[in-house]
């Protein structure tokens, strides 16, 4: 197998960035969708596969600077994503309440359309969108992935 190119996500539904190398164990990529971004009013995981609600999380990239989880904005401005004040600025950015979650919430949930009923009906058309579980997280991993509801 030969790797022509890799890119970690620390936070998901941002843009990433491209790495050259990676540590990788059974939980996957060091770094990779570590965090997530919560909505502070509905509780559930923002998703940019939700275009209508969150588009706009495509516009923040993150990246892993000296083992920390740095987010850059539309807006010119970079900080750690733990810092003080990072919700907030996201937030207004965003026109959400959110904040970075490092840990999954009890019960958390994501709502995602189907990406056809939005390729159809366009980004911002009010598309019906299924509400999904996260999934469990493997071991030593917090993963952000979700499956549908039963």
């Amino acid at each position: 197998m030969r790797i022509l190119a890799m890119w970690r996500y620390p936070v998901k539904s941002m843009l990433g960035e491209r790495i050259d190398e990676v540590d990788v164990d059974a939980a996957g990529l060091a770094h990779d969708r570590g965090l997530a971004l919560i909505d502070s009013t509905t509780g559930r995981v923002a998703s940019a596969k939700h275009p209508r609600l969150w588009r706009d999380l495509l516009m923040y990239s993150a990246a892993v600077r000296d083992g920390r989880v740095e987010i850059v904005s539309p807006a010119g401005w970079t900080l750690d994503a733990t810092a003080p004040g990072v919700d907030g600025m996201l937030s207004r950015g965003l026109g959400r309440a959110v904040r970075v979650a490092s840990e999954r919430p009890e019960g958390a949930t994501v709502e995602r359309p189907a990406p056809e009923d939005v390729l159809d009906r366009g980004v911002d058309a009010d598309v019906h969108a299924a509400v999904l579980t996260s999934a469990e997280a493997r071991p030593g991993r917090r993963s952000w992935t979700a499956r549908r509801c039963t």
